[in-house]
């Protein structure tokens, strides 16, 4: 765990650098101009929905069969230009499917929104963009590498869209220039990632052919298949609440969701740093037969995202009627607060599994994944098409927490039963107390004063009360030691 914990510490000090700026102008910059955020957020999440299908399963391919290709002496035998002209092929493919279909999809979204017939159609450069860059951040995943590449691809965007919606509501840019902008901001991302690679000095423009003939070809392809399936099961989880307001409400109520939305995504920030760097462990623990490693990571994932995740859903959750108080057009951006809570509760069952999928995926268990990705994606779709038309952006996250609790349980319970491993520790049960005390206890704990003072008051005794509890308990090893090094540090400062 010792390489994951560093680049995980990283990575989450980027991540929370971008939380910090992104809670800022969810707070401030986004509910000034709901439209355009749920303009974007729409191009954005509808990109993602079909990412794996344009980019035929080559983001499914760079963890699973690098050690296969790995030759540093040879670029790797070209393995990562194989993936673009794979992701090349599907971008023309998805490009010519849209222009058959153009009509009847103008058609169906001129009838929700007079924008979307405008500018619908830049989704599709945005989607090959992004699904080059899903690509390549799998890719460099493999060299234990993820800080640059989150850099570019989730700090950045907290930076470009905020200025880009400001422009907007200043009324300097049209919705025109901001889908441009998006387009330019992804031109931007995908450079920066090749020029990266060319910096670790593990990109050369060769393809050693012989290479992909062969076996490897078809057991390639048929990994693929399912890596497009579940990989579009995952990406509906992830995406469809936001995909189906679009779609059933307006761009408003999109971006009214929105701002819950990326409140809430902060809590999972930790096991997606944890994820992208132990991907790669896990499959060369599994081509070991290694399952002691497995099982480690299996249950420290756990602990450690739950940790900084349940402190940030604590944190979002007893601030929220002042952070509501201190927005503009609160009177609308409230309509959000119990899907604040549904998403909020749906990422802490998230981290409490920990790397569920990347065990099966990378495992005997793949086609096991894919069934329980289709049932997520049913499930998602019903869900979200019932709840959305009963409660509206309230029933989409109640769609997301059951669908996201489900899926948890099913992917837990078969890894259980094939290989006999669960993330579930004691000290997880601790944890989850500390969680209930603090919050039950803050809950009810009058701060007087305006709303600024409250926050600050309230998040510095709340933050202090909880690491103080992980540390006495000694619930993480890791967090413990951090604590300590932290402590030992400030007295010797002062």
């Amino acid at each position: 765990m010792g390489i994951i914990s560093r680049q995980g510490f990283k990575h989450s000090i980027v991540n929370y650098v971008g939380a910090g700026i992104g809670l800022v102008t969810t707070l401030f910059v986004y509910p000034l101009q709901t439209e355009a955020y749920g303009l974007a957020q729409f191009l954005m999440a509808t990109a993602v929905l079909f990412i794996p299908l344009t980019v035929l399963g080559a983001q499914s391919l760079p963890i699973r069969f690098f050690h296969r290709f790995e030759d540093p002496a040879t670029g790797h035998n070209g393995f990562v230009n194989w993936l673009l002209l794979l992701t090349l092929l599907g971008g023309l493919l998805t490009t010519f499917l849209t222009w058959i279909f153009w009509d009847q999809i103008l058609g169906y979204y001129s009838n929700i929104s007079s924008l979307y017939p405008l500018y619908l159609i830049y989704f599709l450069p945005i989607l090959i963009l992004r699904g080059t860059i899903q690509v390549l951040n799998t890719y460099i995943s493999n060299f234990h590498r993820i800080v640059v590449p989150s850099i570019l691809n989730d700090l950045l965007i907290k930076i470009t869209l905020p200025l880009f919606v400001i422009l907007v509501y200043l009324e300097w840019w049209t919705y025109r220039e901001l889908v441009i902008g998006l387009v330019l901001h992804y031109v931007v991302v995908v450079a920066g990632l090749l020029l990266y690679l060319h910096h670790l000095g593990q990109w050369t423009l060769n393809i050693h052919w012989p290479k992909f003939r062969g076996p490897i070809q078809k057991e390639m392809r048929t990994y693929a298949i399912y890596g497009i399936l579940g990989s579009m099961g995952a990406s509906i989880a992830m995406n469809l609440d936001i995909f189906m307001i679009s779609s059933m409400i307006s761009p408003q109520a999109t971006g009214i969701y929105s701002i819950a939305a990326v409140m809430a995504n902060l809590i999972n920030r930790p096991l997606i740093a944890i994820t992208a760097i132990s991907a790669p462990i896990i499959m060369k623990a599994w081509s070991r037969k290694d399952h002691t490693e497995i099982q480690e990571i299996y249950s420290k994932s756990s602990i450690n995202s739950l940790i900084p995740g349940g402190l940030l859903f604590l944190l979002i959750i007893l601030n929220l009627q002042d952070l509501y108080s201190m927005m503009p057009n609160s009177h609308l951006i409230r309509e959000n607060e119990t899907a604040l809570l549904f998403l909020g509760c749906a990422y802490l069952i998230n981290l409490m599994t920990g790397v569920n999928a990347e065990i099966m995926v990378y495992s005997n268990l793949f086609k096991w994944h894919f069934y329980t990705v289709l049932l997520l994606a049913v499930l998602n779709f019903v869900l979200n098409f019932f709840f959305i038309r009963w409660i509206g952006i309230t029933g989409a996250a109640l769609a997301t927490l059951i669908s996201f609790f489900v899926y948890n349980l099913m992917k837990g319970t078969i890894i259980w039963f094939k290989h006999g491993m669960h993330p579930f520790t004691w000290s997880l049960v601790k944890l989850l107390i500390i969680c209930v005390v603090i919050g039950g206890a803050f809950h009810f704990l009058p701060l007087p004063g305006p709303p600024w003072v409250t926050i600050g008051l309230r998040s510095l005794l709340l933050a202090t009360i909880f690491t103080a509890g992980v540390w006495y308990f000694s619930i993480s090893s890791e967090v413990t030691a951090f604590i300590t090094r932290a402590f030992a540090f400030v007295r010797n400062v002062f």
